[in-house]
């Protein structure tokens, strides 16, 4: 007995066929594509630096990260620690609270009171949280932070 051949299974075969083909091509044209152009996530000049983040612009070790920033409310100010990975403050250099309020970025300064000790007046403001990022610079070392505020 010969197995029948029908033309309904051989329509099968070929539309699987043209779906890998598809499949393929689009993955190829995808795998093209990103490493061509690459990604808006991926910092511009991210393989220019390659492991170099850690480093300042004169190509010396940034000691900013290891810096510790600690922040809190004490009545109407803001207060910020800077220290080191050995607890000791860090004096001098400068400190900035970056926010966002809608598409206005506003910057508030705080003032070294004590060694490595930084206050501000707090803004009022009716938001509910305030993020933002504390941002401090000592010559060319930098150290950043993220930070959330409750009202």
């Amino acid at each position: 007995m010969q197995k029948r051949v029908t033309i309904s299974s051989c329509r099968w075969q070929l539309a699987i066929l043209l779906l890998l083909a598809v499949f393929l091509l689009g993955m190829g044209t995808s795998i093209f594509i990103s490493f061509e152009r690459g990604s808006r996530v991926t910092d511009t000049d991210y393989y220019q630096n390659g492991l170099n983040y850690a480093k300042t612009r004169s190509g010396a070790y940034n000691p900013g990260l290891d810096w510790v920033m600690s922040a809190s409310l004490a009545g109407s100010d803001l207060q910020v620690r800077v220290h080191d990975e050995k607890g000791a403050p860090v004096a001098g250099g400068s400190l900035l609270f970056q926010t966002r309020r809608g598409n206005e970025k506003e910057v508030l300064t705080l003032a070294e009171s004590a060694p490595g000790v930084f206050v501000a007046r707090w803004p009022v403001s009716g938001q509910a949280e305030l993020r933002g990022e504390l941002l401090f610079t000592k010559g060319e070392a930098v150290a950043s932070q993220k930070v959330v505020f409750f009202n």
